[in-house]
């Protein structure tokens, strides 16, 4: 997972996600002047991470944030010991 946060534009996506709600991966993709496979790359390292997931209406794949991975992360890293 901290792979995945590793990146910025990996970040931005993942914050663009949590605050304006599921989008295709077109439109979550406009603001970083990327091509497509290299969205759908970072995409897919997002997913692989758990921090979002995905899935196609037609031809159209969406992006959907999981709060869930993030909050998972904080906890253990609040944690006594977090790199145990």
């Amino acid at each position: 997972m901290l792979d995945a946060l590793g990146s910025e534009v990996n970040r931005r996506m993942l914050a663009r996600l949590r605050e304006r709600g599921a989008m295709s991966v077109t439109k979550l993709s406009e603001p970083f002047g990327i091509t497509l496979p290299a969205a759908v790359t970072r995409i897919n390292t997002l997913e692989r991470a758990g921090l979002i997931t995905t899935h196609k209406q037609g031809r159209i794949r969406f992006c959907v944030y999981n709060p869930s991975r993030i909050k998972e992360l904080s906890i253990h890293l609040a944690s006594p010991n977090p790199l145990n």
